[in-house]
């Protein structure tokens, strides 16, 4: 692992600006006379952010565990409103220095190069009157997190939160399935009108925001703001265009066959059994408590490769989990960087379900990519584009599925397989969902809720089988959008789930073929981050940047064949 300078104490108790402020004021006042001297200013500057970065990680980390905590809710809120403002203004200053120097040019490029793109973009698009809108931003993602974190269902006259809840739509008893799919569609619509408001606060000040930089609309400045070097918003519409003539065809054919296992007409198959299993046959149940969950991720992880193994066991000891479902905890999962300890965080909501360990293995593979990446000196390479970030993560679930015999009989391993690439298809039209309703939400933004409600609807015929019958349940379906949390806090961080998982095919295809070549590309491409181009990185681990229709057609036919091949 890097280890850094003396510049900043990595553990400095940062509680205001001006816990800060002195090392940026000695970094603006560094006389810098050449290139070693600019490099050197580059990694105390990195260094500066990462003693913040972290600090500001538990800050989100502690509230989103607990919500209806206080402290943890004013600490986020200093950080995101007080703290980060401040610090965003005073990096625009020394990133401009940078970029501004002499010597800036004449770093090599096949070291700097991405920074110098990355520096030129961030100063590019930044305006001293967008940091208080981020702040204002950010108090509505809070504000958001919490509605949806404190959301309830009592059920047998038991209080549990949305993910526990939802693991009885998988029941096999009907009755018992429609009961918690109305308990949850009910409770999600009742705080509709609010989530509606926060999410047209949100759609205002991101308008403004892209107004401010000088662009038309906030979905080519986010375009931007993502550093989206390697493709266009065009390509991510002709991408939506691909699934729908490639994936959503076998994805009713999957549906199809599920609606025939539930011995249900045609007419009959209801939103409350899209996740419901077949009459004597229960959802697959993999452990019963987070700490099994994770003591079989450890082993499994280890089994692939033994350095994996021990990281996970690393991040156990310094109890740098928390994994299970409870009231009063943020919706969703993730995997938090820590840029001074050089590990991350796994947040999650397991409830015991198949999805929780695909969730597991998925969190898992970005902290892989965590551990691969602490030995660069940079934050801006340890910060990886989301479409890598996430091909990280999807290659993992594809890895360690045939291990998942560690959670289960043979039987069940194979039904768990099966469901985890069926799942993948059918993830797709929903991802081509998520991301053109956020072209027409931005490009459009003095649309009404109910012409937002109409539009998502239009994308459900688009991109859905047809076979649900929602006669009496029409609302729901319209009101479907609201329980993506990415389409709040996190517009157009969603194609790149699509982008990767073609990636991460490619990656599960070499495995199949040649599996150390598949696992030394995969560690030799994450341990790159971000400072290269990433066709680059994906050629490094032995895979194409390419999701044209070609591609996905090809992929398409690859899945076809694995699922053939897992008959029981």
């Amino acid at each position: 692992m890097y280890r850094p300078t003396n510049f900043i104490p990595s553990k400095l108790s940062i509680d205001a600006w001006s816990d800060l402020k002195p090392y940026f004021d000695k970094l603006l006042e560094s006389q810098v006379t050449n290139a070693a001297e600019l490099s050197q200013l580059i990694i105390h500057y990195s260094e500066t952010l990462s003693v913040f970065h972290e600090q500001n990680a538990w800050s989100y980390i502690n509230m989103s565990r607990e919500t209806d905590n206080q402290e943890y809710l004013d600490r986020h809120e200093l950080f995101a409103t007080k703290i980060s403002p401040e610090l965003e203004k005073a990096a625009n200053s020394i990133e401009k220095m940078i970029v501004n120097h002499p010597a800036f040019p004449s770093l090599p490029d096949d070291r700097f190069g991405q920074l110098k793109k990355k520096l030129n973009r961030e100063l590019e698009l930044f305006r001293a009157e967008n940091v208080e809108l981020g702040a204002e931003i950010s108090k509505l993602s809070t504000r958001y997190d919490q509605l949806a974190g404190g959301l309830t269902v009592t059920l047998d006259g038991e209080e549990m939160p949305m993910p526990k809840a939802s693991v009885r739509l998988q029941s096999s008893d009907r009755a018992k399935r429609k009961d918690a799919w109305l308990a949850i569609n009910e409770k999600r619509y009742s705080v509709k009108t609010s989530a509606d408001q926060i999410y047209d606060d949100m759609l205002k000040l991101r308008v403004e925001t892209a107004k401010n930089a000088g662009y038309e609309n906030f979905r080519d400045f986010a375009h931007d703001r993502l550093q989206r070097f390697d493709y266009r918003p065009q390509d991510a519409i002709d991408f939506q265009n691909s699934i729908e003539a490639h994936i959503v065809p076998l994805a009713r054919q999957i549906d199809e066959s599920h609606r025939i296992k539930l011995g249900l007409a045609e007419n009959n198959y209801r939103p409350w059994d899209i996740a419901g299993e077949p009459l004597g046959q229960e959802a697959l149940k993999p452990f019963n408590s987070g700490s099994e969950l994770l003591e079989h991720a450890i082993k499994i992880f280890g089994d692939i490769h033994p350095q994996f193994g021990e990281n996970l066991k690393a991040m156990k000891t310094a109890d740098l989990f928390d994994l299970e479902s409870r009231k009063g905890k943020a919706p969703g999962g993730y995997n938090y960087g820590l840029e001074t300890t050089g590990m991350p965080f796994i947040f999650m909501n397991a409830a015991g379900t198949h999805r929780d360990v695909v969730t597991m293995c998925h969190e898992g593979g970005h902290a892989m990519h965590t551990f691969l990446t602490n030995n660069e000196p940079m934050i801006h390479y340890r910060d990886t584009p989301s479409e890598m970030a996430e091909t990280a993560s999807m290659s993992m679930e594809l890895l360690t599925a045939e291990h998942w015999n560690n959670f289960y009989s043979a039987k069940d391993h194979i039904r768990a397989r099966r469901e985890h690439l069926e799942g993948i298809i059918s993830f797709f039209p929903w991802c081509a969902t998520v991301d053109a309703l956020q072209h027409w939400v931005y490009l459009n933004p003095d649309h009404s809720v109910a012409a937002r409600d109409d539009y998502f609807d239009s994308l459900n015929q688009r991109f859905t089988s047809g076979l649900v019958n929602w006669e009496g349940y029409d609302h729901f379906r319209r009101n479907g959008w609201q329980r993506q949390l990415h389409i709040f806090g996190m517009p157009f961080y969603y194609i790149e789930y699509g982008i990767a998982q073609l990636g991460a095919l490619q990656v599960y295809r070499l495995y199949k073929q040649d599996p150390d070549a598949a696992l030394s590309g995969y560690i030799r491409g994450l341990s790159m981050g971000s400072s290269q181009p990433m066709p680059k990185v994906w050629e490094a681990m032995g895979i194409k940047f390419d999701f044209s229709a070609e591609t996905l057609k090809e992929l398409v036919e690859f899945v076809q064949l694995e699922l053939a091949n897992l008959q029981d």
